[in-house]
């Protein structure tokens, strides 16, 4: 049997979107419909809306929208199965057989992650014993607070002790080897605990089960690192390292950062100033950026500034672009030669860590740059021989019109570079290139000129509110000016232009709002649209709006 269109109809037909979402989301009955604050982001009035008639959701300040299945895939990581099932637990239908049922495989994998849990619960435990004081000091040393440990779970193995606990609570030899948590000498045939005088981190999948861990020596035991095998439970090319802690903070609408180790994640994650996950010690791979895409559009690579960490953001950007869609990009930090996200930190504070982050640079610049370092561009071959291997990067790109968009940045580079090169008047260096000031698309003109009208005119915004919410600007930091304009609006719809660009600027939009009004003063909007009336404006705007919903002729 498998799950029909006419299954699913029935089940949302039979479970109210409000109260599922209600379980989490104080809301409001206003009409027909429910209100709510956005459990996607931060905000402070209610622009979440719940219609249970058509079973549908809709944030009028970040847009995101979607139904009961989707709510649960996306507030508790679950997939499409999973959320079925457990709506069909909740409306007490019969979930249809999805192929043979391997009960027996099934109760293994409980019982497995069962044991997982109570591993995790005892390396927690050690912490608080005499066994465990060289544990909690390393982690207070690394300026770890009470709380942050206890919401990584972070645990401390003694040399031994598990094993035999393990026993005790029924979790036997077979399942205990399967979790990876003990070995077996090759030498005598003993059991040991696999993990020994190590700070431990549990690994949670989507769901916060503890399906694996990880572990970092003390002294100069080797290796330094050490993860639990791969499991009926863990894969550790499909897992990313503090989902759950990431998820929640980039729904405050922090920025998300990959970083390499356990601990930058926890540092980033405890200076309240960005998301962090990162891979379990092997490379970036396709899958782990595919879910790193499901919590931020772009996330930000913020590898170790020494040349491994260097190396690996090189591998990461040459295996991002084959994969690359429309909206998902990521951007490339660079981190002082020898330097970690937490050395930043500690040094710092966060704005040492907003500083980094300021500077990242576009996936097309770090591409651009890392090929061009190669070469020796005063050189006519040299060039010829960059432009070639630029050029391949950018046929690896799978998705046609993202290809072609990439394609035309690219030759428009490299159409600089032979116009420089004809003047003759400078020599190559690898720099040149990045000192032309990019010129400003049609596409994020046009949106820059469509935020300084919203903002002149915020009652018009208002009025318009549902349809703008729906528009894609195509460019990060106007969608998210577009969606702050909207918060402050929904909160205080009274205020003027001067107030809107004041709270604009206070909340990190200064400099946009500088390049709008350059955008105005290249479009001599200073003469021709500042001094509109109201009419006028709303009929620029829905023009605007209009080519925003117009498919692109090829």
């Amino acid at each position: 049997m498998t799950i029909t269109p006419e299954f699913l109809e029935n089940l949302r037909s039979q479970v109210s979107l409000s109260s599922v979402i209600g379980k989490r989301v104080k809301l409001t009955k206003k009409g027909s419909r429910f209100i709510g604050l956005c459990p996607f982001h931060g905000e402070k009035t209610p622009s979440f809306n719940v219609n249970d008639d058509e079973g549908f959701y809709h944030c009028f300040g970040c847009g995101v929208s979607g139904d009961a299945i989707s709510y649960l895939r996306e507030t508790d990581g679950l997939n499409f199965i999973e959320s079925v099932r457990e709506l069909s637990g909740i409306a007490g239908l019969a979930m249809p057989e999805i192929g043979p049922i391997d009960k027996a495989k099934q109760e293994r994998q409980k019982n497995l992650l069962s044991c997982l849990d109570y591993a995790a619960s005892f390396f927690q435990g050690n912490l608080g014993k005499v066994d465990g004081k060289r544990g909690l000091d390393y982690l207070k040393e690394r300026g770890l607070s009470e709380q942050i440990v206890a919401e990584f779970r972070l645990g401390y193995a003694t040399h031994s002790g598990l094993f035999s606990h393990l026993q005790q609570r029924g979790y036997g030899e077979e399942i205990s080897r399967l979790a990876g948590l003990i070995g077996i000498s090759e030498h005598d045939g003993q059991k040991y605990d696999y993990f020994r005088d190590r700070v431990i981190f549990p690994i949670e999948n989507r769901k916060g089960m503890v399906i694996a861990f990880g572990a970092r020596a003390m002294g100069g035991a080797q290796p330094k690192y050490l993860n639990s095998p791969d499991s009926p439970s863990f894969s550790k090319k499909s897992v990313l390292y503090g989902w759950l802690q990431a998820r929640e903070r980039v729904r405050r609408n922090l920025p998300l950062l990959l970083v390499e180790g356990y601990m930058d994640v926890i540092a980033v994650t405890a200076s309240q100033k960005a998301a962090a996950l990162a891979p379990l010690g092997t490379a970036l791979t396709e899958e782990q950026i595919g879910l790193a895409w499901k919590l931020h559009d772009e996330p930000i690579l913020c590898f170790d500034g020494d040349r491994p960490g260097q190396n690996a953001a090189g591998k990461a950007i040459e295996r991002i672009l084959p994969i690359l869609e429309p909206s998902k990009s990521v951007r490339i930090a660079t981190l002082p030669e020898g330097k970690d996200p937490d050395d930043i930190i500690r040094a710092e504070g966060g704005n040492g860590l907003l500083r980094i982050i300021s500077t990242a640079s576009s996936l097309v610049d770090a591409a651009w740059y890392r090929k061009a370092s190669l070469y020796d561009l005063s050189l006519p071959e040299q060039r010829a021989a960059f432009w070639q291997e630029i050029r391949k990067l950018v046929r690896t790109i799978a998705h046609n019109q993202t290809r072609a968009a990439f394609g035309d940045e690219i030759e428009r580079r490299i159409q600089t570079m032979r116009a420089v090169s004809r003047g003759g008047n400078a020599p190559f260096r690898v720099g040149n290139y990045l000192s032309v000031r990019r010129p400003k698309t049609g596409a994020l003109r046009r949106s820059q000129t469509l935020l300084g009208l919203l903002i002149a005119f915020p009652q018009i915004t208002i009025d318009k509110i549902e349809t703008l919410s729906e528009l894609d600007f195509g460019n990060l930091d106007c969608e998210k000016m577009k969606n702050h304009l909207f918060d402050i609006l929904i909160r205080e719809p009274d205020l003027d232009e001067d107030r809107i660009r004041y709270h604009l600027s206070e909340s990190g939009y200064k400099e946009l709002l500088i390049q709008i009004d350059e955008t105005k003063n290249e479009l001599l909007l200073n003469q021709k649209e500042l001094n509109v009336d109201m009419d006028e404006a709303r009929q620029r705007i829905d023009e605007i709006i209009t080519l925003f919903l117009t498919p692109r002729r090829r």
